[in-house]
């Protein structure tokens, strides 16, 4: 085991992030005798963070320093590990992002990623994550960044191409979550038992393997039964689009229907449930607060959380302690592979094009499986996608390279360009319409970047 290092988490207190960091902590090994540097802007909310962490790691007898400040420099000094998971506006941006081009003539389904609603999100979180870069390239330019941040894809390369750092990984859990969560049930096979072959873009990840992790044998049949088997309702645009390519998006409808001009006529146009959403993360932190203050309520817990309390379950928090073999964060298993005796493959890493993909451009980040183990992260050579699928992964690629590009000019012609480029666009008045509005309306997050 490697000598004691140090991971700098910015954007700690996250209800969301924060839970599955916690977690992941105290179910890798390599993490015994770490040092956790939180970071946060919500100060009062990373000290109850801070607390809970501390009893979640006592609990499970994982020996760990937790430390917690709001000034992100301190914390990074020295870092061997830089994860972050930060949104500027998170649900209340989002649903801007989705409704006012959508009542401007866009045909979004969730507005998050991709669309103009996405391209604006990207306009928010790129620059707050340059200046992330900048502190890191001064104060730890050796870690290794792992962004869990969205739109991931356009933050890393922004990250890398403008704020000049050579060793940034963006992690998505997405097929570490159909792996365990959605096949199990899909297949009734256990998620230990498959192992996936994604490969494309983040949120754009086609499956072109399911295989039998111990015999081998080859899943693909039965998944294609399965899924005709489905009711009409269920994963319609997906299903679709297997029945022309011969492949299953790995990300399921919603995140890879952001990607395509036509995914409205299967998802339609309702978008994420923000009310619903927004309420959860009230829930979660308010009984994370009471886990952490009460010890009345935190002793019930700790007696309790094996019987599956609905409460708990809802709030992901009732296997805190339970050693498992799949991880949210991603960070976690790819600091065990590191810093572990053994080498780990990792279903999806977002690293540059190398060769990854043979088909898509050299230099920019796509999603592959990879091997970590101690001397680094080797993304598998894949070959060239199909033909057809490597098409709409090189529209995202142009999206995001536009995007990239329409932070450093900091003027509306060239976020123009990079909406007009856009699946979704239809109409260049409508979207000069859209960027128009949402200037007006998100100018709180553009005064420093945008230029006009």
């Amino acid at each position: 085991m490697s000598q004691p290092f140090a991971v700098t988490v910015i954007g700690a207190a996250s209800t969301t992030f924060g839970p599955k960091l916690m977690r992941d902590a105290v179910n890798f090994s390599a993490f015994e005798g770490a040092e956790f540097r939180l970071v946060d802007v919500a100060a009062d909310r990373l000290e109850i963070y801070r607390r809970l962490f501390e009893r979640v790691a006592a609990k499970a007898g994982r020996k760990v320093t937790i430390r917690a400040t709001t000034d992100r420099r301190e914390a990074l000094a020295g870092s061997k590990y830089v994860i972050i998971s930060v949104d500027r506006g998170h649900y209340h941006t989002w649903r801007q992002d989705f409704t006012i081009p959508n009542s401007l003539g866009a045909r979004q389904v969730m507005g998050e990623l991709g669309g103009p609603g996405g391209i604006f999100h990207s306009l928010r979180q790129v620059p707050l994550h340059l200046a992330f870069a900048r502190d890191i390239a001064e104060l730890c330019p050796q870690a290794m960044v792992m962004v869990c941040s969205n739109p991931l894809n356009r933050i890393c390369q922004a990250m890398r191409d403008i704020g000049g750092l050579t060793n940034v990984v963006g992690l998505c859990h997405g097929c570490e979550m159909a792996i365990y969560l959605f096949m199990p049930r899909f297949m009734e096979i256990p998620g230990d038992d498959m192992e996936i072959t994604a490969v494309g873009t983040n949120h754009l990840t086609w499956m072109l393997g399911l295989h039998h992790k111990h015999t081998g044998e080859d899943l693909y049949p039965l998944f294609r039964q399965k899924v005709a088997r489905l009711e009409p309702n269920q994963m319609p645009m997906c299903r679709k689009l297997m029945d022309i390519y011969g492949w299953f998006p790995a990300t399921l409808d919603g995140h890879a229907g952001e990607y395509l001009a036509f995914a409205h006529e299967f998802c339609g146009l309702k978008g994420f449930p923000f009310d619903d959403s927004l309420q959860a993360e009230h829930n979660r932190w308010e009984y994370m607060r009471t886990l952490a203050d009460d010890n009345a309520v935190w002793e019930s817990y700790e007696r309790r959380y094996g019987d599956q309390l609905k409460l708990s379950r809802e709030l992901r928090l009732d296997d805190f302690f339970a050693v498992r073999s799949w991880a949210d964060t991603l960070a976690g298993p790819v600091i065990q592979g590191i810093e572990g005796p053994q080498r780990t493959r990792m279903p999806a890493i977002n690293l540059p094009n190398t060769g990854q993909i043979a088909n898509l451009p050299a230099g920019l980040f796509v999603e592959t499986p990879c091997f970590v183990d101690g001397t680094g992260l080797y993304p598998l050579a894949m070959g060239a996608l199909p033909a057809p699928l490597a098409a709409f992964c090189r529209r995202d690629l142009d999206v995001c390279t536009a995007t990239v590009d329409a932070v450093r000019a900091g003027t509306r012609n060239a976020i123009l360009a990079a909406a007009v480029l856009d699946p979704t666009c239809d109409s260049i008045r409508n979207t000069e319409a859209i960027i128009d509005k949402m200037l007006e309306v998100q100018a709180e997050y553009f005064k420093d970047t945008f230029r006009g």
